[in-house]
């Protein structure tokens, strides 16, 4: 019995490997392979490349007319816009540019956000093995040993029977341990990239300081989409000032002088009506830009305020079971296995007193997962 209290004492350290992939390691591999984000900085250089021609005017418009019906002259028109839309149809573009970088940002961040939290699962189905894999050793001597009483009849059929079932249902666990750690290992190779994945860093309670959430992508990524709603607005508003046109042609006898062959002319905005609804269409889409903004705003808060408390109830319920409930069931099972060992306690109490241990094990293991992953939402939420 006493190699039972070894086995169970040392369940939560894990092996220690020469190469170990942290968190941060995962998620710089994700970001510098991953399709979505090489997606979203094409996404920045096409923006980019297209503020270039933000300002472009209408192609000229080259002519061959015969205006007097006895030769034909050649004539060229190029038209303009007020000054004004160029220089707001740059604006819109580097407003646009902005909100592609923003949109970049987003998408780096939800990918660490992916990362850490298949990493944190990984740690915790790794960590989880290990235990099954201790406790299935456990109930296996137990197994053995309960045959050996059971042959030099110190126990009855009904104690050897149930160390059997205990035996029985710890293998298994451990089989379907093995295999969850296999599939979230795997998982993480494909989002990381990498080939292979010797071993994790071992899964620690996060008590991290409370980061800053004044940079939060979704918040600043609305916030430049109101930008970009704004200088749209701008453009509208330009758009319905007057446009010009000016060309060559020649309209009159062949030695007409020169002076009288350009044309030059002006686009009055006289339709009021559909200007007036383009520029209000525009203004109306501002507004629902900064309502978007508020909401983003308002959304942090709520679960800013949501994960700091499941952080807060996590680590309090972790420091109860570092310094109460583990030091009393590493007590309680040295206990029972002397007692056990003394033929003064029986299977099924021993069993269930094994049973309550690894329960409080577990939930040990639950606080720090909900702990972590809380943790992995602050981050996510400060775009860290």
């Amino acid at each position: 019995m006493k190699k039972i209290f070894i086995l169970l004492v040392g369940a939560f350290p894990l092996t220690a490997f020469s190469q170990i992939l942290t968190s941060e390691q995962a998620v710089q591999s994700a970001l510098q392979q991953h399709p979505q984000v090489r997606a979203a900085a094409l996404e920045v250089d096409a923006k980019r490349i297209a503020e270039r021609a933000a300002r472009a005017f209408e192609n000229p418009e080259v002519n061959v007319e015969s205006p007097t019906g006895e030769f034909y002259a050649v004539g060229v028109l190029q038209a303009f816009e007020f000054p004004t839309v160029y220089k707001n149809r740059k604006k819109v573009a580097q407003a646009e540019t902005q909100f592609a970088v923003a949109g970049q940002k987003t998408t780096e961040n939800e990918l660490r956000f992916a990362v850490r939290t298949l990493f944190l699962e990984t740690q915790v189905a790794a960590f989880q093995l290990n235990l099954q894999r201790r406790r299935d050793s456990i109930f296996q001597t137990i197994r053995e040993a309960a045959a050996r009483q059971f042959t030099a009849g110190e126990i009855d059929l009904l104690q050897k029977t149930l160390a059997e079932n205990e035996a029985g249902a710890a293998r298994q666990n451990r089989l379907v341990a093995q295999k969850q750690a296999d599939n979230l290992r795997e998982q993480l190779q494909i989002l990381t990239g990498a080939p292979t994945i010797s071993a994790l860093e071992s899964l620690a309670p996060d008590r991290s300081p409370i980061p800053d959430f004044s940079q939060n992508p979704t918040v600043l990524l609305e916030k430049q989409g109101a930008v970009v709603a704004q200088r749209q607005t701008a453009l509208a508003q330009s758009q319905n000032m007057p446009n010009f046109s000016v060309g060559y042609l020649n309209q009159g006898l062949k030695n007409t002088p020169y002076d009288y062959r350009f044309r030059a002319a002006v686009g009055v905005p006289i339709w009021i009506g559909q200007n007036r609804a383009t520029r209000e269409s525009a203004q109306v889409a501002a507004r629902a830009a900064e309502s978007r903004t508020a909401a983003a705003v308002q959304n942090l808060a709520v679960e800013t305020s949501g994960a700091q408390n499941t952080a807060a109830n996590a680590l309090a319920q972790i420091e109860y079971f570092e310094q109460e409930a583990l030091p009393r069931s590493r007590s309680l099972i040295e206990t029972a296995t002397r007692l056990r060992a003394a033929g003064q306690i029986d299977y099924p109490t021993f069993l269930r007193t094994l049973d309550t241990v690894f329960a409080n094990e577990n939930e040990y293991l639950a606080q720090i997962q909900r702990l972590n992953a809380a943790q992995i939402r602050l981050r996510f939420l400060a775009g860290l």
